[in-house]
């Protein structure tokens, strides 16, 4: 069982609670263009304090680095640097992302099925 797995997927356009299901689903179009994420869960998707977050806006200097460099030993789960661009970079995922605008998941069959429906790999 993930970490926030006793969470229900809100309904579409609903205030987001950090359930994890978009990015369990399926990879969001800055994972699979940048992180070379192509089936879910995402490799960025985190769990913080019961919620799932997006990694790649928390880290994305970390995120960045790994997925060009894959042979490295990048800690992306350790606290993001403390960088400027990075802030900014951050700032900017997460308005592309939609962060804050509400769940964007479609309320289907799978979708009601959610936590059940729960992955073997969620990062820590």
């Amino acid at each position: 069982m993930n970490q926030f797995s006793n969470l229900p997927k809100p309904k579409f356009g609903s205030a987001c609670n950090g359930c994890g299901y978009c990015c369990t689903v399926e990879p969001c179009m800055l994972a699979k263009q940048f992180l070379h994420c192509e089936t879910g869960p995402c490799v960025a998707l985190e769990a913080s304090e019961g919620k799932a977050i997006c990694g790649l806006v928390r880290n994305p200097l970390g995120y960045l680095f790994k997925a060009a460099h894959p042979e490295a030993d990048v800690p992306v789960l350790d606290a993001a640097p403390n960088i400027e661009e990075g802030y900014d970079l951050s700032v900017k995922l997460a308005a592309a992302l939609g962060v804050g605008q509400g769940c964007d998941s479609a309320d289907d069959e799978d979708s009601a099925a959610w936590p059940e429906l729960i992955p073997a790999r969620v990062c820590e």
